[in-house]
């Protein structure tokens, strides 16, 4: 039988967040302003968003596990996303074209450094996920029922500002099939008050692709009327 999985969500944010800061640093004109800025934030989001990872790990999962057994690894820790991390010096390498402007060979110069930093922050980050799949989830499993670790789960959304939460869910559907969109959907959307269910809706659909968006309202239809 399949298990429950805490990381599943935040896997599937960060693989999305990934792979489109990736496309955007590619095809970024690093001479035009506004286009580099856009980059900027994309990319400073994704540090912030490992940098909760880190901390919900050292908060809740590495605690839960420790109750149990004597040691368990850490895989997003805080000292991977420190001051000489991949995630900071990418940041760093982001201040070099601020400072290259006026010069096109000097932006050129660091824009391919940016890139290159990306891949090894990237890298990381990929790591850092199989390592919390392959590690942290059979150490979790063999202490805690599904219902235990999505108790967790919800304490960990519990800290979350309504803001990061609704980041995190328009990420984490764009790994996700139209199907399994709209599943999610019902499935949250009787634990969620009215308003935030609309909220989180409007967030999704202003995300998504209209086509895409036109398939998973279908999807919700067929679910409601065989229910």
């Amino acid at each position: 039988m399949r298990r429950f999985n805490i990381f599943q969500s935040s896997h599937a944010a960060l693989r999305s967040l990934l792979l489109d800061t990736s496309l955007l640093i590619q095809f970024t004109d690093f001479s035009d302003a506004a286009k580099v800025q856009e980059t900027f934030d994309q990319v400073t989001e994704l540090v912030l968003d490992c940098h909760r990872q880190a901390e919900e790990e050292s908060r809740y999962i590495i605690p839960a596990i420790l109750r149990y057994h004597k040691n368990a690894p850490e895989c997003f820790s805080a000292e991977t996303y420190g001051r000489n991390s991949p995630a900071n010096n990418l940041l760093r390498r982001m201040n070099r074209i601020e400072d290259a402007k006026g010069s096109k060979s000097r932006v050129k110069s660091a824009a391919n450094m940016l890139s290159a930093g990306f891949r090894r922050f990237a890298e990381q980050v990929i790591l850092s996920m199989k390592m919390q799949e392959e590690m942290l989830n059979p150490l979790l499993w063999s202490y805690y029922t599904d219902e235990d670790l999505q108790e967790i789960q919800e304490r960990i959304e519990g800290r979350q500002t309504m803001a990061e939460w609704l980041s995190l869910c328009t990420w984490m559907v764009k790994d996700m099939d139209d199907e399994e969109i709209a599943d999610w959907l019902l499935s949250v959307r009787s634990t969620l008050p009215y308003p935030v269910f609309e909220q989180l809706v409007d967030r999704l659909s202003a995300g998504l692709p209209l086509l895409r968006w036109n398939k998973v309202q279908s999807g919700l239809t067929e679910e409601a009327m065989v229910a």
